[in-house]
């Protein structure tokens, strides 16, 4: 069986995308004394966003 063309270049990319998402994530505390509430509240969306991203990007867009 033969991959798909393109199938590793999708799966590093997906991990990097994966990667920011975490360290996002792992940025969103609650009441932070270096980040403001809203930066805050959008880090935390971005997580969200960027792990759909990687979804799409390893399922080629399928969805």
């Amino acid at each position: 069986m033969i991959p798909r063309k393109g199938w590793l270049r999708r799966q590093f990319e997906s991990a990097l995308i994966l990667l920011a998402a975490w360290i996002l994530g792992g940025r969103n505390v609650t009441r932070s004394p270096v980040v403001s509430r809203r930066d805050n509240n959008d880090m935390f969306e971005m997580d969200w966003e960027l792990r759909a991203i990687a979804r799409r990007i390893r399922k080629q867009y399928s969805e």
